[in-house]
């Protein structure tokens, strides 16, 4: 039972990382990630900056996916 469980919620999370890669989201994904456990003391002096930073991230991927649109209809 253990053994499906692991298995279940490994492919779900490979699921998971493969819809962020196409959604563009892995690098803002990763700098939180680390932004949190790693760097957790600067994260907690500097809240504010590395919110900033976070969502100019997510401002980028979402230059990324309209500039993926506009190519998309240009080409038809």
């Amino acid at each position: 039972m253990m053994r499906i469980l692991v298995s279940i919620s490994m492919m779900l999370l490979c699921g998971a990382i493969r819809l962020a890669h196409a959604l563009r989201l892995s690098v803002p994904l990763l700098y939180g990630v680390l932004a949190i456990t790693v760097f957790r003391p600067w994260y907690l002096t500097h809240t504010a900056l590395a919110d900033g930073i976070f969502f100019v991230l997510l401002g980028l991927a979402a230059l990324a996916w309209l500039y993926t649109l506009i190519r998309g209809v240009r080409g038809r």
